[in-house]
């Protein structure tokens, strides 16, 4: 059998990540939350010192303005955001968790955990940091390709 192509591989994985959240307790017990609602909520929960807006979303979890904004429309809809002006900027909103995403902010955690428990399984902390290099690297180039307009060869 031909091994898969990383790009492949990445793919697979991922679809494998969301398999395992839609089937995950949290899933079952939090009603309408996406696995990119998880991410988001996750994200402000870990920067609740900090004041969110839009673009540090698109920047920490790799998505587009447009895409952004429809996911954080969705849940402002959901009541899990609330999206405040800034007096000095009316273009800028601040990004604020609503008490209901809190409410579900430690399984949605726990949950988080425990899946890269299951991905991690066996690793020992020196694969586990090469592979995170190796993501960054492959995350780098990508960024570079984008800049440079040099997407496809």
């Amino acid at each position: 059998m031909k091994d898969k192509g990383i790009l492949q591989s990445l793919r697979m994985l991922s679809s494998g990540i969301r398999r395992r959240y839609e089937r995950s307790e949290v899933k079952q017990k939090v009603d309408n939350i996406t696995g990119m609602h998880s991410w988001v909520i996750g994200f402000l929960i870990e920067h609740e010192d900090t004041d969110i807006y839009q673009r540090d979303i698109e920047s920490a979890l790799g998505l587009s303005r447009s895409g952004t904004s429809k996911l954080l429309a969705q849940m402002e809809q959901k009541g899990l955001v609330t999206r405040i002006r800034v007096a000095c900027d009316d273009r800028l909103k601040k990004i604020i968790l609503t008490d209901r995403a809190r409410v579900y902010s430690e399984r949605i955690q726990a949950d988080m955990e425990c899946t890269e428990r299951q991905l991690t399984k066996g690793f020992t902390e020196d694969e586990l940091t090469r592979l995170q290099a190796y993501f960054v690297r492959m995350l780098q180039n990508l960024d570079e390709a984008v800049s440079s307009g040099k997407e496809n060869p």
